[in-house]
């Protein structure tokens, strides 16, 4: 992967690492490693920027001009950035996604794939990206539901670095929600509605924030397949999540975007007022799966 980085990054003198819209850990993480990566190859990094911030904090917000590169980090569509003009590639671990040049490999983490070009490039990773690395890995694999040994193998070489227990590095994700998106959270599940389906049960709802928050705990609760729409600056956000289900081709079916096979986005250029989300999302499922049947 590192050769043909090089040859991705010929050229270029000022780079920025730029992650998708309000970064998770996986996000931040991969593009962290990244920074250390670039700076081997002898590129000036202008830094680590994260439209509409993170959560997590430690990026800069507004993405910069007057850079030779964009290196998008986690990023599977355009859609999922504000509008860029220059010359971009990505690092990626969606199998679904826009036809953009770059380093895609179908891992559980984006994390991953930086860090593999980390260790291709002999650098080393200080202890505090790799508690982040280890929160990016944690939380992208579904709490390591989705991992396989060499993810396994990683978090074992990140835990040496960072001297500590899992548990320990894990202690803020696991803590309690703040009281937002515990509210978000609890008016969606007052939105929830069901479908019955040959490949088990389908879970729609919609919220203005945490949407990805919503649909995971929909699949935690026991949906086969939750869809959870949100109203945004760009149109209509659609996440989904699943059970074994291939959600990556759904998102890519509807709307610019992708994702990985149980986690994925959907953006639709469409302007809505909330009170039609629940007819837009009942639409979707009928398109989607035309054996669902509603249940009340």
């Amino acid at each position: 992967m590192l050769e043909k980085l090089r040859e991705l990054v010929q050229g270029a003198k000022r780079v920025a690492i730029v992650t998708h819209k309000r970064a998770d850990a996986d996000a931040l993480a991969c593009a962290k490693v990244l920074e250390l990566v670039l700076t081997r190859l002898g590129l000036e990094v202008a830094g680590v920027f994260c439209p509409e911030g993170s959560p997590i904090r430690g990026c800069d917000e507004e993405v910069p001009l007057g850079v030779d590169l964009y290196v998008l980090a986690d990023v599977a569509s355009m859609s999922q950035i504000p509008p860029i003009c220059g010359r971009c590639i990505r690092v990626d671990h969606h199998v679904a996604g826009d036809d953009l040049p770059g380093i895609v490999a179908e891992r559980p983490s984006c994390t991953e794939v930086a860090l593999e070009l980390a260790e291709e490039v002999g650098v080393e990773i200080p202890p505090d990206v790799a508690k982040l690395a280890v929160l990016g890995i944690y939380t992208d694999t579904g709490r390591l539901r989705r991992a396989d040994a060499k993810t396994f193998r990683l978090l074992a070489q990140l835990l040496e670095k960072t001297g500590g227990v899992l548990g320990d590095l894990l202690g803020s994700e696991e803590g309690v929600r703040e009281e937002p998106a515990v509210l978000a959270l609890l008016k969606g599940m007052q939105r929830v509605e069901f479908y019955k389906s040959q490949i088990g049960l389908i879970c729609t709802s919609h919220v203005s924030a945490y949407e990805a928050d919503l649909a995971t705990l929909l699949v935690s609760a026991g949906c086969r397949i939750a869809i959870v729409a949100s109203r945004k600056d760009d149109g209509i956000h659609i996440v989904f999540r699943s059970r074994g289900v291939d959600v990556a081709t759904l998102a890519k079916s509807i709307g610019a975007g992708g994702g990985h096979r149980e986690a994925a986005v959907s953006v639709i250029s469409e302007r809505l007022p909330k009170s039609q989300l629940p007819d837009f999302l009942r639409s979707l499922v009928k398109r989607l799966f035309q054996n669902a049947t509603p249940l009340v």
